[in-house]
């Protein structure tokens, strides 16, 4: 069984972690401005230096995002694993799955890789600025926060769509 199933399925004493739920704009857009908050903090945490929680909040901004595009297709995702697991299959891999999930694939956008690789970089750097000891640099941190920018953009482009307008990015 892998990993996608698992979520699903749960497996003994764990729970299903990938939970179906009608499909909901309005928790998207909760998601979405939990993401903002978080990439503001880590703006901040930026502007001050605070590398190693620059990153941290830029993944959790990234991660809010992630669950608002879940939302929209019908899913909850109650681990950041599994969140990001179906994020992947169902807006940027072009890979086939079981029957039972072709209607996620159907209704999620597609996707480039440059995204499930942002994502997968942020979690990787949150996991080492957490817990490491090691500097963390303004580039690593920089790097992280401008991925999450990207992210949440596309994922409020994707939102919009939704709701049946057009994204027009805020000059700034």
């Amino acid at each position: 069984m892998n990993l996608l199933d698992r979520c699903f399925e749960g497996s003994g004493e764990i729970p299903k972690r990938l939970i179906k739920v009608q499909e909901s704009v309005n928790k998207a857009e909760e998601h979405l401005e939990k993401a903002n908050k978080n990439l503001l903090a880590a703006t901040k945490m930026n502007e001050f230096k605070f590398f190693d929680w620059t990153i941290t909040c830029s993944y959790y901004a990234m991660y809010h995002a992630t669950m608002a595009s879940l939302w929209l297709i019908g899913l909850d995702a109650r681990s950041h694993e599994c969140a990001i697991v179906a994020f992947e299959t169902f807006y940027v891999q072009e890979r086939k799955v079981f029957p039972d999930y072709t209607e996620y694939v159907k209704k999620a956008k597609k996707l480039s890789k440059t995204y499930s690789d942002s994502l997968e970089y942020a979690k990787t750097e949150r996991i080492k600025a957490s817990y490491g000891l090691g500097e963390i640099t303004s580039q690593e941190a920089n790097k992280v926060l401008n991925d999450g920018r990207d992210f949440i953009t596309e994922i409020t482009k994707i939102v919009f769509e939704k709701k049946g307008f057009e994204y027009i990015k805020p000059n700034k």
